[in-house]
């Protein structure tokens, strides 16, 4: 099967030549896309090398492939499907070849990181995926400064992991992921550090609060759900191999859970129609990162081996829905917004009789799966996190139990307010009175074959979850119960703590779902609708009930988190709120320029002796440096 791995990467580089005609470039990118989830399909059954290249003693570039970055490059390639799909049509709106290359290229550096068997490879990868992604965020001309934090959080989830790699050879002279059995607290703090910030996880979110409302739509899907998704992947990769320490699967718990409470909080106020979704990454991958912590944890005690594979288990369906829905999600949002070129979420009201009802549905339906609505997939594997971090109870140290129990609260508290954010997204986008204002025609044909395809994934994914759970290899988490036949019930624990099924959820809710459908459809003529009562004043578009509105009293509760301000003037009067932890970033910013204005002024002064300084002081430093890691 190495053909299938080879083709996709010829096909990823002929979509990049080949970028001068746009649609063609993306139609490469789909074919590779296919190629890819083939080669992922065959992985699930065997592990094989695709390409190994002895480079120096103890390092040799290898690319391989095993079940676990089988089930990556599924969930990854059905990402990447959709959205060279969408972009095909979206590349009439917006043409530029330089973004097909970097879509293309992109998707070929993600395929090297999830079949990299070497911290090298790895990083090879890891630099193509992150400096190319940054290229497309420069398409628009805008957000100039934005997209240049993203390339500089980039680089430092880059030079933490080759610095945790350097350590990595240091002490075992070989940069295989075999070694890493042999890795101390060092690297695996320096490794697991730099997936982390690929994450997105707080305080590493700094860069996304300023681009998300003026790059592309394809841009925007790719940095939050494929992009993200490769630290997950090296996170899930490196965690089983790497020596247990369990005072950081503690900080990697709580750091996991507070994020996801910090998300959640963000997305409840964001009233940008894109930002609401780039701040629900922040809470997926939140969660995400606490059930990889816990599984490390419970994989420590020998008794507690059950737990620890629930634990992987729901960070895997937790991947599945994030990516799917979160891919979904940014694609019917932008569909909407280019039809109305909108930005907020109150400009993109009456998705579902001014877009299209393809596009208003997968809003609905893939907020509602990171709303946990059963059977959604996103119900599944939000109950599953739940499941696994309420059983802490079942660590011996009582430390462990309670802090594992405050990380289930702000888990809980999260899919609260997420859920509350996906309210108002699906109230004032997709369900949302029309105002009257048309959309403009645009190519969406082959944008509403990748959003029905994911729509359906989603809702079957969650139907038929039984069957997810034994194709990523568990299957003795399913078991049949009180007449449920084995294997349509997931426990999540042994003995039983709580089991739940999908399926049957699923057919007991397609049953109670006909009759009151019948009665609807068989009523609807009769159906009378009448505009807001106002005292027989009709309403005008700035007495309509607001997304900010919906948030006020939110934004009030909470205003020592938010902090919260009401600016005033003659005309009218507004609410604003602030991330408070971008404030380091912001600040860290500020500080770079100035130093960067000074250094400049000092070296770039005319002098040629200053320049020859500077490269004598640079290599000798290099040398230093080179000579210490060897």
């Amino acid at each position: 099967m190495k053909f299938l791995f080879v083709i996709a990467l010829l096909l990823y580089a002929s979509g990049a030549l080949f970028s001068s005609k746009t649609r063609l470039s993306y139609v490469f990118s789909f074919a590779g896309s296919v190629s890819a989830f083939l080669t992922g399909c065959y992985a699930l059954t065997r592990s094989l090398i695709l390409w190994r290249f002895p480079f120096s003693h103890g390092v040799a570039l290898t690319l391989s492939i095993d079940h676990l970055s089988g089930i990556f490059i599924i969930i990854a390639a059905l990402s990447w499907m959709a959205l060279a799909l969408y972009s095909i049509d979206y590349s009439k709106l917006y043409p530029k070849k330089r973004l097909s290359v970097g879509f293309n290229i992109s998707l070929v550096g993600m395929l090297l990181i999830l079949t990299a068997h070497d911290g090298i490879t790895l990083l090879i990868g890891w630099e193509v995926m992150t400096i190319f992604a940054f290229l497309m965020m420069q398409e628009t001309g805008k957000s100039f400064e934005s997209s240049f934090r993203f390339l500089a959080f980039g680089e430092l989830s880059t030079v933490s992991l080759v610095i945790g790699f350097a350590a990595l050879y240091a002490s075992s002279g070989s940069l295989s992921f075999d070694a890493l059995h042999n890795g101390s607290l060092f690297v695996l703090i320096l490794i697991s550090l730099g997936f982390i910030i690929k994450m997105d996880i707080v305080p590493f979110h700094g860069w996304m609060r300023g681009i998300y409302g003026d790059i592309p739509d394809n841009t925007a899907a790719l940095l939050s759900a494929p992009v993200t998704l490769m630290g997950v992947y090296g996170l899930a990769r490196i965690i089983p191999l790497l020596p247990n320490n369990q005072m950081w699967d503690m900080i990697i718990i709580l750091l996991g859970a507070f994020s996801a409470f910090w998300g959640g909080l963000q997305a409840a106020a964001a009233d940008k129609i894109r930002l609401l979704p780039a701040y629900s990454t922040v809470e997926n991958n939140g969660m995400i990162l606490t059930a990889i912590g816990f599984y490390a944890l419970a994989e420590g005690f020998g008794n507690l081996h059950y737990l620890a594979t629930f634990a992987f288990a729901a960070a895997l369906i937790l991947v599945i829905s994030h990516t799917l829905a979160k891919t979904l999600l940014f694609m019917s949002v932008g569909h909407a917004k280019e039809a109305y070129n909108v930005h907020t979420i109150d400009e993109a009201r009456g998705v579902w009789s001014g877009v299209g009802r393809i596009p208003a549905l997968g809003i609905v339906i893939s907020a509602l799966s990171f709303s946990a609505f059963p059977p959604l997939i996103g119900y599944a594997g939000e109950w599953m996190i739940l499941e696994t971090l309420f059983q802490s109870y079942r660590f011996p140290s009582v430390a462990i139990a309670f802090f594992s129990a405050l990380a289930g609260i702000l888990i809980a508290l999260a899919i609260g307010l997420i859920s509350f954010a996906m309210v108002k997204l699906i109230g004032y986008t997709a369900l949302g009175y029309d105002h009257g204002r048309k959309s403009r025609p645009i190519p969406n044909r082959l944008m509403h074959i990748a959003e029905i395809a994911l729509e359906s994934l989603i809702v079957l994914g969650g139907i038929g979850l039984p069957l997810i759970i034994m194709l990523i290899g568990f299957p003795q988490l399913l078991i049949g119960l009180l007449g449920i036949p084995a294997p349509l019930v997931l426990a999540s624990g042994t003995p039983a703590f709580g089991v739940i099924s999908p399926t049957f959820i699923g057919i007991i809710m397609l049953v109670l779902l006909v009759i009151p459908l019948w009665i609807f459809m068989k009523n609807k003529k009769k159906v009378r609708k009448v505009e807001s009562w106002n005292g027989g004043i009709k309403l005008e578009e700035a007495e309509f009930f607001t997304a900010p509105a919906y948030s006020q009293i939110l934004k009030h509760i909470l205003r020592g988190f938010y902090r919260t301000r009401e600016t005033k003037s003659k005309s009218h009067g507004s609410i604003t709120v602030e991330d408070i932890l971008i404030r380091p970033t912001e600040a860290l910013t500020r500080l770079v320029r100035k130093v960067g204005e000074k250094v400049a002024l000092v070296l770039m002064n005319g002098k040629i002796s200053a320049y020859v300084a500077y490269i004598l002081i640079l290599f000798i430093t290099v040398f230093i440096i080179g000579m210490i890691v060897r």
